[in-house]
């Protein structure tokens, strides 16, 4: 019976302890940002090649190894828009503890004679932006995934979101997983003012094709829509934490054509499921109720009426999904955690100063490419004279924990 009681209290301890770790709610940490990372080449509506670049926002401090991360896909109509457009958000989620990633996509498509968008040629149109939206997006997890020992992200809480056409390429991005689902408009189709319409790839892209797939554990939608419910079962298992107005005018809450209340621009469009209906969606399959939560405020604007409070809703309803696969911090990670890296910026040489007697050590650069692997003793210095000036990381282990250090050869 002692023996149990000790289990049992071992087992409480182990539950406090991740409880204290995972805490996203308030700003905590020191920012680090690495902008400007370039993910892929793809040709854009016009044909022309387009560079795509995401900038990361990781915390600078945090106790935990491996981080949950958001992927980020800015608003704009497919049309406009630029990925600085979630550069606060990043920062704030970073902040608080977590690696927060915003993306550039392809963006643009061909209007009727004389007239620019958001007024559409046809419905394949806004489909086939859509689409290269989601297929970017895919490929920007993917590399981001490659890079999880590089920002200490953990594969298993990695999250998409958005805004308007940012959320319906993150909610596409998680829902659109089967080949049968891919709209026909996507694929070649009749050409238009003098422009071939080729067919634009399979579901999952061209960017990346890294061995790692794009699955998340969740969206945050900020009134985005799918462009099928049936695209979502019970079996995907993705949460859905979602915001959305009841009488947004752009992107509607239920089922609707974008600008449904503009005919003109409306007609040229294809029918969307909003927040509304897909959290019909998730009712009705009856999906676990802690995979999703809907915050469907009663206003008629195509935005957040408090953008912070939203954010926060969010973050607590995601909570056990985002503090599920946290581990207790061990004896020996403790001792890892009082150590530092000194000097940084360095010239010739740097040092794990504070930590255990004896560990491991990787230098990466950031391609996550691994450059030195060697074990050292503690306050022995590392030889880096040979380096070329830039950003690298150090990942020092010992006894099954480790920390990752940020430094910069001068």
């Amino acid at each position: 019976m002692n023996k149990i009681v000790s289990i049992v209290l071992l087992y409480l301890l182990f539950c406090g302890i991740i409880s204290s770790q995972c805490d996203y709610s308030t700003a905590k940490y020191a920012i680090g940002v690495d902008k400007g990372l370039l993910y892929g080449v793809l040709p854009d509506f016009q044909g022309k090649q387009d560079s795509l670049f995401l900038d990361v926002y990781y915390p600078v401090g945090s106790p935990e190894n491996y981080k949950p991360m958001v992927i980020w896909a800015f608003g704009g109509g497919f049309f406009q828009g630029a990925r600085e457009d979630f550069a606060s958000v990043c920062k704030d989620l970073a902040a608080r503890g977590m690696v927060s990633v915003t993306i550039d996509y392809r963006i643009g498509f061909d209007g009727p004679s004389g007239l620019n968008p958001p007024f559409a040629y046809d419905k394949a149109e806004i489909l086939r932006a859509a689409y290269r939206g989601v297929t970017d997006m895919k490929g920007a997890i993917r590399f981001m995934k490659a890079k999880y020992q590089v920002y200490g992200i953990d594969l298993e809480r990695i999250w998409s979101g958005g805004a308007s056409a940012g959320s319906i390429v993150a909610l596409n991005a998680a829902f659109l997983d089967k080949e049968s689902e891919k709209p026909v408009e996507v694929g070649a189709t009749k050409p238009i003012n003098n422009k071939q319409r080729p067919d634009l790839g399979p579901i999952d892209g061209t960017l990346n094709l890294n061995g790692y797939d794009s699955k998340v554990q969740g969206v945050f939608n900020f009134f985005g829509a799918v462009l099928d419910t049936n695209e979502i079962d019970a079996s995907d298992k993705i949460a859905v934490m979602s915001y959305h107005q009841t009488n947004d005018p752009i992107v509607p809450c239920g089922i609707n054509t974008p600008y449904y209340q503009v005919a003109f621009i409306a007609s040229n469009y294809p029918v969307v499921f909003g927040t509304c209906a897909i959290t019909d969606r998730l009712q009705h399959i009856g999906l676990d109720p802690k995979y999703f939560e809907s915050w469907i405020y009663p206003g008629s604007q195509h935005a957040a009426h408090d953008e912070t409070a939203v954010i926060n809703f969010m973050l607590l309803n995601a909570k056990p999904l985002l503090c599920k696969n946290l581990s207790a911090v061990s004896e020996d990670e403790s001792a890892l955690a009082h150590a530092y890296l000194n000097p940084n910026p360095a010239d010739h040489s740097i040092r794990i100063e504070n930590s255990s007697d004896q560990f491991q050590y990787i230098i990466y650069d950031l391609s996550g490419n691994s450059i030195i692997k060697d074990q050292i003793a503690a306050n022995h210095t590392i030889d880096v004279s040979s380096f070329q000036p830039g950003m690298y990381m150090i990942k020092i282990l010992n006894k099954g924990s480790s920390r990752i250090f940020k430094w910069i050869k001068s």
